[in-house]
């Protein structure tokens, strides 16, 4: 539960730097070199902590890999439409309950008290991530928020199986294939790409650096206890960016996203103490 709210703080924070990059170059540029920054970090991570890896955990870091890309594609695609109302709270909500479900089918079952805060968890979420007028239409883009929840979720669903003796070393061969589906996306003409120097460089650095040590956090996570509770955890990074956003850009928090942020809390209690 500790790892998994590190890393909700981490990727939160990640998220809110990779926003503020997105308003000065396109998304894609943010996410590419955020990801060429990240890559020789998390191999040379893998390689200092070491470990025993077969050749089924590299396999497994590739699948979660490219589980993790066609969510990063997905939501960055319903972002560019400017439908970030529809895409956020959805892709959300899908990224915890995935592993939840397949938590249940595993065999886990988590205590009540831990139910309860995975009920609370969801809908708190939604109402953290939810920035939507009223009246706006959002049918449109919910497509995009449905594959990244489920390309987010798949990421952690997967990543879990891996072999507790391979520590980090997955996350190099999950890395290189999560790159892999960025360009192939790029390289088709869909995303424009600026160069390294063209593009706001502290922003990104501090992207990469952050959603690195995210992914070790959650690794960390899975490994140390229940999917279900680690995965619901890791899934409360909305409210971080939330707050960020308030407290760095000084954004009107809405009635609901207050609320959300109060449920999070209760939430992250009742799974700690389940």
């Amino acid at each position: 539960m500790i790892f998994g709210g590190i890393s909700s703080l981490l990727y939160g924070v990640a998220d809110f730097l990779g926003g503020e990059g997105a308003k000065r170059v396109s998304a894609a540029s943010v996410v590419f070199w955020a990801g060429a920054i990240s890559f020789p970090l998390v191999l040379i991570a893998a390689l200092v902590v070491g470990g025993e890896a077969r050749v089924g955990d590299y396999l497994i870091g590739a699948a979660a890999g490219a589980a993790g890309g066609l969510g990063l594609v997905s939501l960055f695609a319903g972002l560019g439409r400017g439908q970030a109302a529809a895409v956020a709270p959805v892709a959300a909500a899908l990224a915890a309950i995935v592993p939840v479900v397949v938590a249940v089918i595993d065999g886990e079952r988590p205590s009540t008290l831990s139910w309860v805060g995975v009920a609370v968890a969801v809908p708190a979420i939604v109402l953290c991530a939810w920035v939507a007028d009223p009246g706006e239409n959002l049918t449109g883009s919910l497509g995009y928020g449905v594959a990244a929840g489920l390309g987010f979720g798949g990421f952690t669903a997967i990543i879990r199986f891996t072999s507790p003796e391979s520590n980090l070393l997955p996350l190099v061969t999950s890395r290189a294939s999560t790159m892999l589906i960025v360009l192939i996306v790029a390289g088709v003409g869909i995303w424009k790409l600026v160069g390294f120097r063209s593009g706001p460089r502290p922003i990104v650095v501090g992207n990469a650096l952050l959603d690195v040590a995210g992914n070790v956090a959650l690794l960390l996570a899975l490994r140390a206890g229940s999917l279900a509770s680690a995965a619901v955890a890791a899934s409360f990074y909305p409210a971080v960016t939330v707050i960020m956003a308030r407290i760095v850009n000084a954004e009107h928090l809405r009635r609901r996203q207050v609320l959300g942020l109060v449920l999070v809390l209760l939430a992250m209690a009742a799974i700690a103490l389940g």
